[in-house]
């Protein structure tokens, strides 16, 4: 761990973040598809953009001898057309309708959160296979916290997925279960129907 440490994302680490979520979530990503993981990278790559300054979020990075290892994206507010300049014609004809419209529709499905007042929505926390049990995890759930407590937020909510391991980590940093619920489109697109809905309050 002492080589381990977490700071705030810069533009710079965009493709290393990417390329960590694809080796975090690539069964979610390629669920009724078949797209290696430079395919999945690009589109990826093309969907979002996401900038160091967007105060909206709250982006932290992992790092181990100065490579990425770990990342967590918070949600602070809702966000409307996050990325108004997506190339869907150019994406279409390079990778395929069906592919294109499947990745929109499991972004869609995978963001359907709705945030209430002052509560922050964890989009994605993803640690590296190599790193996993080390603490990573917990390392970004803490500097997020301090982040949005910082700006004066009550709540840390997220998703976990069926019988996701993480949820063990979760669980010990004081996430508590708020709903249960079963999705027959995510289980289609995405590959998982049960989700639980967590939630840490703070009284400010």
């Amino acid at each position: 761990m002492d080589d381990i440490y977490i700071k705030k994302y810069e533009d710079s680490d965009f493709r290393d973040v990417i390329a960590l979520l694809v080796q975090s979530f690539k069964s979610k990503f390629c669920q009724h598809q078949k797209l290696n993981d430079i395919d999945i990278e690009n589109i990826l790559y093309s969907f979002w953009n996401m900038k160091a300054d967007d105060p909206e979020y709250i982006h932290f990075v992992a790092k181990e001898n100065k490579k990425i290892v770990g990342v967590i994206l918070i949600r602070c507010r809702e966000i409307n057309n996050k990325n108004a300049e997506i190339p869907i014609i150019s994406l279409c004809r390079q990778y395929g309708f069906y592919n294109i419209l499947m990745m929109c529709i499991k972004m869609i499905l995978l963001e359907d959160h709705k945030l209430k007042e002052g509560e922050c929505y964890i989009e994605h926390i993803a640690v590296h296979s190599k790193c996993r049990g080390k603490g990573v995890g917990m390392l970004l759930l803490q500097q997020g916290e301090k982040a949005l407590i910082d700006r004066g937020y009550t709540s840390y909510t997220l998703a976990v997925a069926g019988e996701n391991p993480a949820k063990h980590l979760y669980d010990r940093f004081g996430f508590q279960d708020i709903t249960k619920g079963e999705s027959r489109l995510k289980g289609y697109f995405i590959g998982e129907s049960r989700w639980t809905i967590m939630q840490k309050v703070y009284n400010n």
